[in-house]
């Protein structure tokens, strides 16, 4: 990556294994594109319920050169942090990861491409 990943945290405290786990999913996105120029992850605690619980958001947005983005946002109610947040940071990711996987397919032309045997179809009289 030539940009180093901008993490920020919106109502949810900075804490070190957040971070962390955030930047070890980066650097699996990296096996599918080493084009990638940003990447911005926001954590952020949308508005809460007192009988529903908090309700968290992951978006993930990254940027390739060529001026493409994609972004994904996910979103989940959470009641224990420590092991529901990872579980949303993983949905984001994992969403994220197809849209740059199928992007990198299309870049490299590597659609599914229907291939026809015409000697099978049409056979020379010899």
């Amino acid at each position: 990556m030539r940009v180093a990943p901008e993490v920020i945290f919106k109502g949810v405290r900075r804490s070190a294994w957040v971070g962390d786990y955030v930047a070890e999913r980066l650097q699996h996105l990296e096996k599918f594109s080493a084009d990638i120029t940003s990447c911005h992850v926001t954590l952020s605690r949308e508005q809460s319920s007192q009988r529903k619980g908090n309700r968290y958001s992951v978006m993930v947005e990254v940027r390739l050169p060529r001026q493409h983005d994609l972004a994904v946002r996910k979103q989940k109610q959470i009641h224990e942090m420590h092991t529901q947040l990872p579980a949303v940071i993983n949905e984001a990711f994992g969403a994220i990861e197809t849209q740059l996987k199928r992007t990198m397919a299309r870049r490299r032309h590597d659609e599914k491409a229907h291939t026809v045997d015409i000697d099978a179809r049409y056979p020379t009289d010899n």
